[in-house]
């Protein structure tokens, strides 16, 4: 019994024999790419790459190393992982499909801009997926998670709340089982949350600049209250003097007193709420800049 055969024929690796640019040897496994041997066989390599890459430059006899590629599938693309040795004159690869690994890790990368941009607006957010996959759009329409061809529909969502759903359309090479759904549902989680924070840090910012809006009129409020009494007080002075004026005059003191203590406790909520509108600001600013994006 042959078993290296039996090995070749079933070995879910594909093994290519390279000599100069051409393949002398493939296994039956470069039907999982939708090939048949015989297409493969005396063809040159880099006709299955996306890219030319360059595999035999400067090696000598028994020199080794790993590529991971973008490859040519007979309907689509996929990213394999080789390892290649230099055997004499020939060069041997081993590769497998990587796809899956790829597609989680882009996703991995994906959910992590995102949590490092919030709050953003969702025109950022469809900006950092942009980066990741062919084109991602948000929608206030809500809709179920959904693989299909070329796209996944991912709802926005946080527990029961929905907050929408992003359409991702995802290259051909992306592949994901059912098993990987929830990294999906974590990213639209994430978008979610996002808009929640950034839905509470406006009604937040709009609250402090009601504050300040609020002190301000405080301010010439009180200055319009204590400029009427410093007149009655003065009149009934003139006017009237004696034991009607003096218990006037407290009345008026006691007004003034309330007065001083409403302007000083509105001083102190009008410089917190001018700190936390800079912290605001500045948050906002440190969130968005380019070096937040980094490592």
């Amino acid at each position: 019994m042959d078993y290296s055969k039996i090995i070749l024929d079933n070995i879910r690796d594909i093994i290519l024999v390279v000599r100069g640019d051409e393949i002398v040897f493939a296994t039956p496994s470069v039907r999982e790419f939708g090939y048949d041997v015989s297409e493969v066989i005396n063809k040159k390599y880099y006709e299955f790459l996306s890219e030319f890459t360059e595999l035999q430059k400067s090696l000598k006899d028994g020199d080794s190393f790993e590529i991971k590629v973008l490859a040519k599938k007979k309907n689509g693309r996929a990213w394999i992982e080789a390892k290649c040795k230099k055997v004499g004159e020939i060069l041997v690869v081993i590769a497998r499909d990587v796809s899956r690994e790829v597609s989680i890790e882009t996703l991995l990368r994906a959910i992590v801009d995102v949590l490092k941009s919030a709050p953003a607006e969702i025109e950022e957010i469809e900006e950092i997926l942009q980066k990741y996959f062919v084109n991602a759009e948000y929608s206030d329409e809500t809709k179920e998670l959904t693989l299909k061809n070329g796209e996944i529909i991912i709802p926005v969502r946080v527990g029961e709340e929905l907050r929408g759903s992003l359409r991702i359309f995802i290259p051909d090479w992306f592949k994901i089982s059912e098993e990987d759904f929830k990294l999906l549902e974590i990213l639209g989680e994430c978008v979610a949350r996002n808009l929640i924070v950034l839905e509470t840090r406006r009604i937040v910012l709009n609250s402090l600049v009601a504050i300040k809006a609020a002190s301000e009129s405080l301010a010439l409020l009180v200055d319009r209250i204590r400029n009427p009494l410093a007149i009655i007080n003065g009149l009934v002075e003139i006017k009237v003097g004696g034991d009607v004026y003096e218990r006037v005059s407290e009345q008026v003191e006691e007004i003034l007193n309330i007065l001083r203590l409403l302007e000083k406790e509105w001083k102190k909520i009008d410089e917190l709420a001018e700190d936390l509108l800079k912290r605001i600001d500045y948050n906002s600013t440190m969130l968005n800049s380019p070096s937040s994006y980094t490592a």
